[in-house]
């Protein structure tokens, strides 16, 4: 007998009132609720988890049910994993949790049935409780695996570093000091024309296949990109890119909070043999930031991408001194070694709309 089936007929016999279920069995009042004692909005859960276009009828997570309550949740962002020959189904994890004392190793059978699902269960970062876990878990381990990357434009970016560290200082409490140059923007006499298109456009299909990749690397459509950052509530996205005979030569995403303009965030892709284009790209995002009043522009790239990385160091970015560990879980236990995913960006699991 399948072991959900076991699971519920010691509900039925024995009177337990302890269960799994998927995400797609559970009223999404239930979820906002157990999400809510996180400080998550009904308005988030609501876009993150039961925007049916994205979902398309995948699994989006699992519950441990206790006493008619949720006492654990795993959330699953479904992608692709493309092979050089295949694509596998997989899941960034996200918002994993086990809220209730009483449910000792739960968190550990909210993955396992999730990998009934997806044969490739993903994580990048989480806090060292899970990483522990995972990593007891995980067929790879890439501590280092993603750096992180920013360019601070004014001063309100480093103020407002320090007021994290010292919340009762209020070092950033004059906007005008907050708006200070650290530098202003680099700007060419000539180079490849670049366009600025709202939301997330059309022209990025072309390029969603990186020319740079791993042996596996993420395979996204329109749809997850459309979802990450044009149908979520929280923020707005614009897409930079050098046209070309073909398609773009080089392009960029650039999102921020709705409300806030002055952190920024972006994901790139460059072409072959397109260094001068990707160097445009970027001249021309760093520019707008800075006319838009940012503060600072970041970015999540993998350990391997050594030209991208080159770029960015020419372009002034600093990378963080903590980088963020890349997990991966196979259901299929072959003995063969599962080779490290890359490219990474903020595109991945639910780094893009957590500023």
């Amino acid at each position: 007998m399948h072991l959900k089936v076991w699971r519920w007929a010691l509900v039925y016999f024995f009177g337990m009132s302890s269960a799994f279920q998927p995400l797609s069995e559970v009223a999404p009042e239930a979820l906002f609720e157990y999400l809510g004692r996180a400080g998550n909005s009904a308005e988030l859960v609501r876009w993150k988890y039961f925007d049916e276009r994205f979902n398309r009828g995948r699994e989006r997570g699992y519950v441990w049910v206790n006493n008619n309550k949720i006492g654990g949740f795993i959330g699953l962002i479904p992608f692709q994993v493309a092979f050089a020959d295949h694509t596998v189904d997989a899941a960034w994890s996200c918002d994993w949790s086990v809220q209730d004392s009483t449910g000792r190793g739960t968190g550990i059978l909210l993955i396992r049935e999730a990998m009934r699902k997806y044969p490739l269960l993903t994580q990048l970062g989480g806090n060292h409780a899970t990483q522990r876990i995972i990593s007891r878990m995980a067929a790879i381990t890439v501590n280092d695996a993603g750096m992180v990357f920013h360019l601070p434009l004014r001063i309100g970016a480093i103020l407002r570093l320090a007021r994290r560290r010292y919340p009762g200082f209020p070092v950033d409490a004059l906007p005008v000091i907050n708006r200070w140059p650290l530098r202003w923007p680099h700007r060419p006499k000539e180079q490849p024309r670049v366009i600025i298109e709202p939301g997330v456009s059309e022209v990025l299909v072309d390029m969603l296949v990186p020319t740079r990749h791993g042996a596996i690397y993420s395979r996204y459509d329109l749809g997850y990109l459309r979802w990450q950052l044009t149908d979520c509530p929280f923020v707005a996205a614009e897409t930079f890119y050098v046209p070309g005979p073909v398609g773009p030569r080089a392009a960029a995403l650039v999102w921020r909070q709705v409300n806030s303009p002055e952190f920024w965030r972006m994901a790139i892709w460059l072409g072959m043999a397109a260094a001068a284009e990707m160097d445009a790209v970027l001249t021309k995002v760093i520019s707008h930031v800075f006319e838009q009043k940012g503060f600072l522009l970041s970015i999540v790239v993998s350990r391997m991408e050594t030209d991208l990385i080159g770029l960015l160091r020419k372009r002034h970015f600093l990378a963080a001194p903590r980088r963020r560990p890349l997990h991966i879980i196979s259901a299929q236990k072959t003995g063969d070694p599962v080779p490290e995913l890359w490219p990474l960006s903020y595109l991945d699991t639910d780094f893009a709309y957590r500023f």
